[in-house]
């Protein structure tokens, strides 16, 4: 019976790190409170604004941020960002670091130049 329950326990212990690598939920950004929902569509990921906290960005709640990005590794997907503040579309890349953690990074000139965030799960 030790075996059996063993077994069991080992293989609920080994599903969790798979769930956990899935970004779909709500994420904040640290800087400024921004909040993001990741989402499917299709068979891509896509982000959008969900809730900012200064009044002055409420015109960008529901702009979407990724759309349709590609799942490139286990942790990782790919697509195209876009910067609302400038309206541009650049290179960009999620990666799951941990269940809780992801950064997100943007990047130019075939990506010789990148800046990256890290966001926290917020549920």
């Amino acid at each position: 019976m030790h075996k059996v329950l063993f077994a069991a326990l080992t293989l609920v212990a080994l599903a969790a790190p798979a769930l956990a690598a899935e970004p779909y939920g709500v994420w904040r950004r640290p800087e400024d409170g921004t909040t993001f929902t990741f989402f499917r569509c299709g068979a891509g990921l896509c982000v959008k604004v969900k809730g900012v906290t200064d009044p002055a960005d409420r015109k960008y709640i529901g702009a979407m941020v990724f759309s349709g990005a590609n799942k490139i590794g286990p942790n990782a997907w790919e697509g195209r960002v876009k910067n609302l503040e400038d309206g541009q579309t650049y290179m960009g890349k999620i990666t799951l670091t941990s269940a809780s953690s992801l950064t997100l990074d943007g990047c130019v000139l075939g990506g010789a130049i990148c800046k990256g965030e890290t966001w926290t799960r917020e549920r």
